[in-house]
């Protein structure tokens, strides 16, 4: 997706280059980038974006019943978190949002190493919003070092949407 937001960003995403110096091609900036890589603010930066997209998205599973479509299960037309609006602060399901990011981060985002994947509730319910709040780590997969990443992720029972913050966003 990377390849793909930075040319829309710089506008050349249709455009065919086939720049030449003397009769030798010159490798454009945005394949040089592609074969080079993107330095760890850009991955941190897609990686967030991408992040937002899947916690704010209520998967399929929770429109139509998908037992013994094991495949559709864990594809992507399954993408996204299952649908929490109709838990209260009473609900005893209300404990396994948690269990639920985890999987979903663990099924969607392969840049994730599953293995250090760790979440952490809050122990604070706050009553009035009606908000659980959850700390998520783990280890984004780069060469040559794996990028350390957490945030924190404000889940409101009452709308299902879910608020990150910490993320490295560049404004």
């Amino acid at each position: 997706m990377f390849a793909f937001r930075d040319a829309f960003s710089r506008g050349d995403a249709g455009k065919r280059l086939d720049n030449r110096v003397g009769g030798e091609r010159v490798i454009a900036e945005r394949g040089s980038l592609r074969r080079r890589g993107a330095e760890e603010a850009l991955v941190k930066e897609n990686f967030s974006l991408d992040l937002l997209s899947l916690v704010n998205t209520v998967n399929l599973a929770a429109a139509v019943d998908l037992t013994g479509l094991d495949y559709v299960e864990k594809s992507v037309l399954n993408f996204g978190l299952a649908d929490i609006t109709h838990l209260t602060s009473e609900d005893a399901s209300l404990s396994t949002v948690g269990d639920q990011l985890i999987a979903a981060l663990a099924e969607h985002e392969p840049r994730l190493h599953r293995d250090a994947l760790r979440i952490e509730r809050s122990d604070v319910f706050d009553e009035v919003n009606q908000r659980i709040r959850f700390v998520v780590s783990g280890e984004l997969a780069c060469r040559p070092l794996d990028i350390p990443i957490e945030f924190v992720a404000e889940v409101d029972v009452g709308s299902g949407n879910v608020a990150l913050t910490r993320l490295p966003i560049a404004s």
